[in-house]
């Protein structure tokens, strides 16, 4: 098992999360802002998925989409450990059976992160008025990256993510605004349970900046 190394950066605020409106929202030092996954959750859904729900219905998509979360939750909470350098014995029994073999897949990638600056850290942008919680902020191959693990039924493509990367720009300028350091790289690392894939998708947030500021200005 690989030990991390955690490096020290610029005191964040803090900042709590609360319901507003049915939502989920942050309260900031500047105000009370919508996170940013409830934001792109409230946008148009993409065509695909738009006829995935006509498909099968919306009690089996709501489903579907129930069981993902915590799917995604138990993911999250064996990699958050293993990147704090926590011991990680009974896997299965802890996180259960698919996110124990969803963090198999994923551990090659993970093992490439280093110099970690924060795991769930929760981030605002005064300038962007949102807020989130980022998965993790680090080195990914020696490169300063904002990363997000992601779970999937089946493996997605680039183009169907679109909204992973506007997350993780708005992630990568909210630390900027916060820390002073600019991150460019954005690592999305997911893992896929029914056709057992893993893939790394790496961007550059410039590429995703303008999408961004389209979404926000489109959401209100």
């Amino acid at each position: 098992m690989k030990t991390f190394k955690h490096v020290e950066h610029p005191e964040i605020p803090a900042i709590k999360q609360v319901n507003a409106n049915g939502a989920r929202h942050y309260e900031t030092p500047f105000g009370v802002y919508i996170s940013i996954t409830t934001m792109l959750h409230k946008l148009p859904l993409t065509p695909e998925l738009a006829k995935w729900k006509e498909d099968v219905g919306d009690d089996v998509a709501n489903y579907a989409m129930m069981m993902g979360a915590r799917r995604g939750n138990k993911l999250h909470s064996a990699v958050e450990s293993y990147l704090k350098n926590e011991p990680l014995q009974g896997m299965k029994q802890s996180y259960g059976v698919i996110a124990a073999g969803l963090f198999e897949l994923m551990q090659p990638a993970l093992d490439k992160i280093d110099n970690i600056r924060e795991i769930e850290q929760r981030l605002f942008s005064q300038k962007l008025e949102l807020a989130g919680t980022t998965d993790c902020v680090a080195e990914y191959d020696g490169v300063p990256s904002v990363i997000d693990f992601k779970s999937a039924s089946w493996m997605k493509d680039k183009d169907s993510i679109t909204n992973y990367f506007m997350q993780a720009t708005f992630y990568s300028l909210a630390w900027e605004e916060l820390t002073g350091e600019k991150i460019e790289q954005i690592v999305i690392i997911m893992a896929s349970d029914n056709d057992g894939q893993m893939h790394v998708f790496i961007e550059q947030r410039s590429n995703y900046i303008e999408r961004l500021k389209q979404a926000i200005a489109d959401y209100k």
